[in-house]
């Protein structure tokens, strides 16, 4: 499957406990996100990155990773979502997916041994919601660790949705709304960020049913020029 790296807009570090709190007014709308970048509460990575995501508690202790894939992955569900057309223009108008949709892939022990390499480093943040999970983040933006976990997705079956068809559903549309923006404008390339989705893939093996989710904020994609 295709999943890449990719440039986050994430809390600042030592101040994520202010942060999480407060998205819901934070990711409002644009002019409330720049003011967070600009007060230095939110950044922008300057480059592009895998992030290594762990959530422990009650349930047990799950590990994923957080890459962009083609939006098209989404879109091969069954399920459809009546009401994601006011989350999609939502999602659209902030140009920023909000958080990672949540996947469920085959890993390989190769691919394990990558990621528990990439947890034995300082973790960017080690949280615990109201309900006692534990949300533990990890970047990777070394070259070599980049380049193996690239390798390993890449051999990796397409995923299948772990998350709420809702929610998945907004974001395929968010991007075709997007789309059809560029192509009126006469600037469509098929490069463009919306064209992804980010999302946290976990091993297929270590969930049932619906997937932990990334709390909402700490990793997201920004899908347009705001």
């Amino acid at each position: 499957m295709k999943a890449l790296p990719f440039p986050c807009i994430r809390p600042a570090q030592d101040r994520v406990l202010e942060a999480l709190p407060a998205m819901g007014s934070i990711l409002s709308d644009n002019e409330a996100l720049r003011e967070a970048i600009a007060d230095g509460l939110m950044l922008k990575d300057p480059g592009a990155a895998y992030y290594v995501y762990e959530c422990s508690g009650e349930p047990g202790r799950v590990t994923g990773v957080v890459a962009i894939c083609p939006v098209g992955a989404l879109a091969g569900g069954d399920a459809v979502a009546a009401d994601s057309t006011a989350a999609a223009r939502a999602i659209a108008d902030l140009k920023v997916q909000p958080r990672p949709v949540s996947l469920a892939y085959e890993t390989s022990p190769v691919m394990d041994i990558i990621l528990g390499a990439a947890k034995e480093g300082a973790s960017l943040y080690a949280v615990t919601d109201p309900a006692g999970i534990t949300h533990r983040v990890w970047e990777v933006k070394r070259e070599d660790a980049v380049g193996a976990i690239h390798a390993m997705l890449d051999q990796a079956p397409e995923p299948a949705l772990a998350d709420d068809p809702a929610y998945a559903a907004a974001l395929v549309e968010a991007s075709q709304l997007l789309a059809d923006d560029a192509h009126a404008a006469g600037t469509y390339t098929g490069k463009e960020p919306f064209n992804f989705a980010v999302a946290a893939l976990f091993p297929a093996a270590q969930i049932a049913g619906a997937a932990p989710q990334v709390p909402t904020g700490l990793l997201t994609h920004q899908v347009a020029r705001f």
